[in-house]
């Protein structure tokens, strides 16, 4: 996944803006999201049921959360407007299935924002092009109606995606497997949990390189002949 050397914006619930250290953002960039979601257990969200809009995408940020209208994504164009580089648009717009909520102009005036990613529970439009503009852009299906610009939402309040409560500036890490949320306050452990747990599985496949059967590895039972 990639990383960035830059300290990045993080804001509390109370919209106060202080700094995600680098060295915490760029080791949790490290990591896949199989390996955050294995090591961080109940600590993280795991965000079922959305896509990339293109393969091989991947992003890490400070949540800039956004709670929309069906049908409708002025509340996402505010939300590029006041973005700080290197944050991850977070937004939750009803989950439904026929408008969509992102395109082509969208993604570009984001990507030329310096935002890492935009990841909502909505459609997008445009798929190709957003492919060539290579925004990470995570989302749950495609529609080619587009939304009505009427309804401001909010900004960096807490949300509920698909199941998962969302807060501002809570870490968001995304791949093709899927999307984790980070707590601030859980990083750390996270991060060395991680770390042990890539060590583990980097001794695992150096034995079986040599030979070693994944039953005795995970201590498994054979079955009965």
């Amino acid at each position: 996944m990639r990383t960035r050397s830059e300290r990045l914006p993080h804001h509390s619930n109370e919209g106060s803006p202080v700094t995600v250290d680098s060295l915490t953002h760029s080791a949790l960039g490290e990591f896949a999201t199989a390996l955050l979601a294995s090591a961080g257990g109940d600590r993280v969200g795991v965000v079922l049921g959305l896509e990339s809009a293109w393969p091989g995408a991947s992003a890490i940020g400070p949540a800039l959360t956004v709670r929309g209208a069906p049908g409708d994504n002025l509340a996402l164009h505010q939300a590029i407007y006041e973005a700080e580089p290197g944050e991850v648009i977070v937004a939750t717009v009803g989950g439904g299935q026929e408008i969509a909520h992102c395109g082509d102009v969208l993604a570009l005036a984001a990507r030329e924002r310096g935002i890492a990613a935009i990841i909502l529970d909505g459609c997008i439009r445009d798929r190709a092009a957003l492919a060539r503009l290579g925004l990470p852009v995570f989302h749950r299906g495609t529609s080619p109606r587009g939304p009505g610009k009427h309804d401001p939402g909010e900004l960096r309040v807490p949300i509920e995606l698909l199941g998962v409560t969302i807060n501002p500036g809570d870490l968001v890490c995304a791949d093709d497997d899927g999307i984790v949320v980070v707590p601030h306050a859980q990083a750390e452990d996270v991060i060395a949990d991680a770390a042990a747990l890539e060590a583990r599985e980097q001794g695992f496949v150096a034995q079986i390189m040599d030979g070693a059967s994944t039953l005795d590895l995970f201590s498994l039972p054979r079955r009965q002949s």
